[in-house]
């Protein structure tokens, strides 16, 4: 997998359109774009290249195209397809895309091996497993506090003159 900043978005067209052409045998076909770790425009080609993309693509291969699996989408990808989506991308692309939280749904509509899941796509997938408020934007643990071991609760040298306090009184 490459960080989409490597590559142009030309560059992405040409791959695409050369995947879909010469490899793809005829019949309907699905894309499964995989979203995982992207951290805003770090790695992401964004949704007018995506629009331009598919605007083209020959009649016949966008007919050919029945949905796009759209995996580990983060809340705010979410958000800007559905807010901006229907402004940016025609109406045949905006309906085809299919937001995929964990692997176990995409196996609903993919048989489990057709597809090459690469490592770091499962490595996240088992991180969101055990975050799964992280699907509704909610970040329970930041900063990971709760991998922190436990220390003993102390109040240092101070904790003598507390002790004593309860004498006073």
């Amino acid at each position: 997998m490459f960080a989409a900043p490597v590559v142009s978005g030309e560059r992405l067209k040409r791959y695409i359109y050369h995947k879909i052409c010469s490899e793809l045998p005829e019949g309907p076909f699905c894309i499964v774009y995989m979203h995982s770790t992207v951290q805003k425009e770090d790695n992401s080609p964004g949704v007018t290249i995506l629009r331009w993309i598919y605007e083209e693509l020959p009649p016949e291969i966008k007919d050919r195209l029945q949905v796009i699996y759209f995996i580990h989408p983060g809340l705010r990808s979410r958000l800007v397809f559905a807010t901006l989506g229907r402004f940016f991308l025609s109406g045949g692309l905006y309906w085809k895309i299919k937001y995929i939280s964990r692997l176990q749904y995409l196996w609903e509509d993919i048989k489990k091996g057709e597809v090459e899941i690469p490592e770091f796509v499962q490595n996240h997938d088992d991180v969101l497993e055990h975050r799964p408020l992280t699907d509704y934007g909610i970040e329970p643990d930041p900063l990971h506090l709760t991998e922190v071991p436990n220390t003993a609760y102390s109040l240092g040298r101070y904790e003598e003159r507390l002790t004593s306090r309860e004498f006073m009184s």
